[in-house]
């Protein structure tokens, strides 16, 4: 089946918009994966949140959203409680270019947690193409971008912080939040490339993600298959992943890459869905 046949135009009324903008965001997927997600399950399980596009927009309650990046869950666990106090201190920072560069200089340890989460916000929406990079001692490096950049106002803030009510948000490897899903439980993930040999620029920290975090990974997706929780992953055709997990349903996607740290980089990829469960129809 052709990747356009299953991918309708997604309408604005139903779910939450993201807060962030986030480096291989599925946003322009998500027609096919509301359509592949099931619609029974009793708990949502993502370990590599990013933006939780999807989470946004399903209207499953109970949910775990877990990522390795700390400075990314302390932002979100700071809008869940306190959206009107970030969104108060993000709002009034300048977006000139040397606004920019001041507030990126600030050292995270010198700030409370209001300032931590509204500095993170503020970088994430001016910088370039919302790339989340850093450099090997933790420092974000990424420079301002262009265009039409903005903060979101105080109601989708709110809106945001009201979404993540229901979510338990954890700072843990992908392998730990994965051993808890099994019966009534549907995971999505969406994890990084491995890098093999190809230069790290640190999008998801330095050394996030190597090819033995692959082997991991299939490991822990065979255990929580065995346990009964409905996966669906999202990753790139030519990795060990897809030979660990080949006898799961596959299916092959295009899918234009509009948030990238190079030029070079902001094209058409072949992507790969797999599945443990048929959802496929027609």
């Amino acid at each position: 089946m052709q990747a356009e046949s299953i991918l309708p135009k997604l309408g604005a009324a139903g779910g939450v918009e993201p807060l962030l903008r986030w480096a291989g965001s599925k946003k322009k997927l998500l027609p096919v994966l509301l359509t592949a997600a099931p619609h029974n399950a009793d708990r949502y399980i993502e370990p590599f949140a990013g933006s939780a596009v999807l989470f946004l927009r399903l209207g499953t309650g109970n949910a775990i959203l877990g990522d390795l990046n700390e400075a990314l869950i302390e932002t979100y666990r700071t809008v869940q409680r306190y959206p009107r106090a970030v969104w108060e201190r993000a709002s009034i920072l300048g977006n000139t270019p040397d606004d920019y560069y001041a507030i990126r200089a600030i050292p995270r340890d010198r700030l409370n947690a209001f300032e931590r989460a509204a500095q993170f916000v503020y970088l994430n929406r001016y910088c370039f193409n919302g790339v989340y990079r850093t450099n090997r001692a933790g420092q974000f490096n990424v420079a301002r971008g262009k265009g039409h950049l903005f903060m979101p106002d105080l109601d989708s803030f709110k809106a945001f912080s009201g979404r993540l009510k229901t979510a338990d948000l954890r700072c843990s490897d992908f392998e730990e939040i994965l051993s808890e899903a099994g019966s009534g439980d549907f995971v999505y993930l969406d994890p990084p490339y491995a890098l093999g040999d190809k230069r790290d620029r640190g999008e998801y920290g330095c050394d996030a993600f190597r090819e033995k975090d692959e082997r991991r990974l299939i490991a822990a997706l065979r255990s929580a298959d065995r346990r009964g929780a409905k996966i669906l992953l999202s990753y790139s055709p030519a990795t060990t992943v897809l030979q660990g997990l080949r006898k799961w349903r596959r299916h092959d996607l295009t899918v234009a890459r509009n948030v990238a740290g190079f030029t070079a980089a902001r094209r058409s990829a072949d992507e790969v869905l797999l599945s443990n469960y048929d959802w496929l129809r027609g």
